[in-house]
């Protein structure tokens, strides 16, 4: 059976719908993105220094520059409230003349969009879904699919997992959807889900860990950890540590340097990476192909594979990416 801890607050957001509609953004906000015919792109960031935003945040800045265009990002530290305000003032005050909101439930962001579309600013998503107002975003679900798939197909149908999750973001709320559907078919397999706060990831991950492993002891049952996204899994790898646990499987998501070197050094188990620089990517160009031609745009969304890693692939994936580590 399941236990989960979820704060009441985030029970609605789980409830999203998915809601697909056309887009009606217009053509961008400013004709010079304040700079002397220069435009500019926005950037809603969920948390700018995580490595997977960092990297989608990077292709995109990459894509957009090399298109002539300059690049405001604003870090709303897991904030809707912030990321709201920074649309409004993207909108309203600076004038840019795209939008790139990171890992937000469209839903969340219903002002933001609002101010956007009345400016006739165009919004790409990484991870949202496809509303009014919204041009582009890319899947979030699939990862979530591949990561507890391939748990499933490692860890087997018994056992107790302790699942690290996190609803606000858009991202992780989509793979604990992926999750908990996939695990709701092993009647052998306990679930305990906590929830994790941003800032304070890593120390959550750590503390659930360690309340969890006091009445998990070694030895009497198959278990493992599943981190939404890294850094509370990380946490998890510091608490088995301190703990002096070896019997704890540990499977995330993202791939971020850190944990793939724990993939590595066998403290953590397995990861689907995600290539968010090729996302950050594809989301400016859809920016620009929108720019080019908006009476004839269909949104659409961007996909993405993820790539696992394991004990079997690290050495593999580390030679077609010899910047994952860095």
């Amino acid at each position: 059976m399941k236990q989960k801890k979820f704060l009441t607050a985030l029970v609605a957001v789980a409830a999203l719908a998915l809601a697909g509609c056309s887009a009606d953004a217009g053509t961008g906000g400013s004709t010079d993105g304040g700079d002397s015919g220069q435009k500019t792109l926005g950037i809603v960031a969920l948390v700018a220094t995580d490595a997977l935003n960092a990297a989608v945040i990077d292709g995109a800045t990459k894509t957009a520059e090399d298109a002539g265009w300059k690049v405001v990002v604003t870090d709303t530290q897991g904030s809707p409230d912030k990321a709201n305000a920074a649309m409004t003032t993207f909108s309203t005050t600076q004038k840019v003349d795209a939008i790139l909101v990171s890992a937000f439930a469209s839903s969340s962001i219903g002002a933001g969009l609002a101010s956007a579309t009345s400016a006739g600013i165009p919004v790409v998503s990484w991870g949202g879904e496809l509303v009014d107002g919204i041009i582009a975003t890319t899947s979030a679900l699939k990862v979530g699919e591949d990561s507890v798939n391939a748990l499933l197909d490692d860890f087997g149908d018994e056992g107790d997992i302790l699942a690290l999750t996190y609803h606000t973001g858009v991202l992780c709320l989509y793979r604990g959807m992926a999750f908990d559907e996939a695990i709701a078919k092993d009647k052998g397999i306990t679930v305990t889900a906590n929830e994790v706060a941003i800032p304070g990831q890593v120390e959550d991950g750590t503390a659930f860990t360690s309340a969890w492993l006091a009445s998990h002891p070694e030895g009497q049952g198959n278990y493992a950890i599943w981190g939404a996204w890294d850094e509370p899994g990380m946490g998890a790898v510091a608490a088995l540590k301190q703990a002096g646990r070896t019997d704890v499987k540990v499977y995330s998501i993202n791939g971020a340097p850190n944990a793939l070197q724990a993939v590595k050094d066998g403290s953590m188990t397995q990861i689907i990476w995600q290539d968010g620089n090729t996302e950050g990517v594809e989301l400016m160009q859809a920016i620009l192909d929108y720019t080019d031609a908006p009476d004839s745009w269909e949104p659409k969304t961007i996909d993405v594979p993820g790539v696992l890693v394991d004990s079997e692939t690290i050495d593999g994936f580390l030679e077609e990416h010899p910047d994952a580590l860095t």
